[in-house]
């Protein structure tokens, strides 16, 4: 079952509207993975993950903080709405800027898709906040 779910700021939350991965790999080697869901199907609230590796994934633990050369990164966004449309977006983004950190563990990488755990430190784009992110797991299909 396709799934995202974690703590953010300590509140549960779960993103399993529309959750997916990237498309199916063309050869044996994931070059990059990418996870996504909404919160409803209103799609106001988000959750993603990439993460990019030249050599290829593993089913092992990834860890970027800050600014490392590791291409992991993760997001949390809320639309931000006024009479029915998207008028802007508050967004928290971790792994790869100064003050964040992204962990990612990738427990299987199938033909079908990804599942794993995630935790992380998420800064607000534009702002001084953070997200903490912690008790994460995603369960994925590819598109």
């Amino acid at each position: 079952m396709a799934k995202i779910r974690c703590k953010i700021n300590g509140q549960y939350y779960e993103f399993n509207y529309m959750v997916n991965a990237n498309d199916k790999p063309a050869t044996d080697i994931v070059h990059f993975v990418v996870i996504g869901g909404y919160e409803k199907q209103d799609m106001i609230k988000g959750f993603g993950i990439d993460l990019q590796l030249p050599d290829g994934a593993k089913e092992t633990t990834y860890t970027a903080i800050g600014n490392t050369a590791l291409a992991l990164h993760g997001k949390y966004y809320i639309q931000n709405m006024k009479d029915g449309k998207i008028v802007s977006t508050t967004g928290y983004n971790g792994g790869t800027s100064e003050g964040t950190s992204f962990t990612l563990t990738i427990n299987r990488l199938t033909k079908w898709g990804v599942k794993g755990t995630f935790s992380s430190k998420l800064k607000l784009v534009g702002g001084d906040g953070y997200a903490d992110i912690t008790e994460g797991k995603f369960s994925a299909p590819y598109n």
